[in-house]
């Protein structure tokens, strides 16, 4: 069952969609350590929260800065290969992208989450 959020976000260039991944096909992703993923599209991003009945804070925080990285790109297909690049290279947690989003959310872990998280 795939439920769409309608939950307060940061400003962003693309529209985003986040959508929360119940049953068999979220709780196997959940399963295997995957709390989100995001996926950038060429005029909307979606982020899918796996296996929750809601996404977590933090996770969303993760996310949306995934979400800049891809803004930071001319088109989403270069995002893609770059981040690509890095897993292959460095594998997932020493991917230059993920170093950044962990960072970000462990700062928002110890110091607080931004406004638009806070709900």
């Amino acid at each position: 069952m795939v439920t769409t959020l309608h939950l307060k976000q940061p400003p962003t260039k693309k529209v985003v969609v986040e959508c929360v991944v119940a049953g068999l096909i979220g709780g196997w992703f959940r399963r295997r350590g995957w709390r989100a993923f995001t996926l950038p599209l060429p005029f909307v991003v979606v982020i899918f929260y796996w296996g929750a009945t809601a996404a977590d804070p933090l996770t969303r925080v993760h996310e949306f800065v995934h979400v800049e990285q891809d803004e930071q790109s001319a088109f989403f297909l270069v995002f893609w290969v770059k981040y690509l690049s890095e897993l292959a290279r460095r594998g997932y947690r020493r991917n230059w992208y993920e170093r950044e989003a962990y960072n970000v959310e462990a700062d928002a872990a110890a110091n607080g989450l931004p406004a638009w998280a806070e709900e």
